[in-house]
């Protein structure tokens, strides 16, 4: 419980809420921590989407499933990031997305509508995490923007560039990316091997220099 404690203290969902308090909300909102090894499919497309979650520890990818049997790589959630709260925002009673661990993880779910159903005291905390919530969703909107902005680049030279130029404010010269280089294609939607032929001219060009996932802007 102390170790949970303390993953909860990092979520931007739950952030501004006292520990008593905290325990009582999820409570009142169903929460249940569960345990995801790598490559379990947490929701389905197709099936009905029953609850959001949270993130503690690994990761969460979300899939668009392709008539030709490949993905699309939508959405990557890390710790504190908040996953399907859109297919209920949406009214969907079927998952349009794939969700899966990424990695072995530790995520929280949480029934979506308690969390909009404000306690009948009018719950200070409670009123906080709806607060959280419509900041997190305006963040996640923002972010798909961005990533938009990204995948309508004409080359993928431009893509890779503004992908890096995004990180680089965060981290450094640097740059420590989440992805493989399969699930960068993906996320750039482009080819791997055209990808992969890429990024050996910018390295050649000398605009970058990379090992594995780690980049360096020259």
């Amino acid at each position: 419980m102390l170790m949970l404690s303390k993953l909860l203290k990092s979520v931007e969902l739950f952030k501004g809420i006292a520990t008593p308090d905290l325990q009582c909300l999820l409570t009142k909102v169903g929460a249940a921590p569960a345990h995801a090894k790598k490559g379990t499919i947490i929701l389905l497309a197709g099936d009905q989407p029953k609850h959001m979650g949270i993130v503690l520890t690994g990761q969460v990818h979300t899939f668009r499933e392709n008539y030709d049997g490949s993905r699309s790589l939508l959405a990557v959630a890390f710790a504190g990031d908040v996953f399907a709260e859109s297919m209920y925002c949406a009214g969907l009673s079927k998952s349009l997305l794939t969700l899966e661990a990424a990695a072995d993880s530790t995520i929280m779910l949480l029934d979506f509508l308690r969390i909009l159903r404000t306690c009948p005291n009018s719950c200070p905390s409670h009123a906080k995490l709806v607060e959280n919530m419509l900041r997190l969703i305006a963040g996640r909107n923002l972010m798909l923007q961005h990533r938009m902005g990204i995948i309508s680049l004409k080359s993928i030279r431009a893509k890779v560039m503004r992908y890096l130029e995004s990180l680089a404010p965060k981290q450094s010269r640097d740059i420590t990316i989440p992805f493989n280089r399969e699930e960068l294609a993906n996320y750039l939607c482009v080819e791997r091997s055209a990808l992969s032929h890429e990024l050996a001219r910018m390295r050649k060009d000398g605009l970058i220099d990379y090992k594995k996932n780690v980049f360096t802007l020259k």
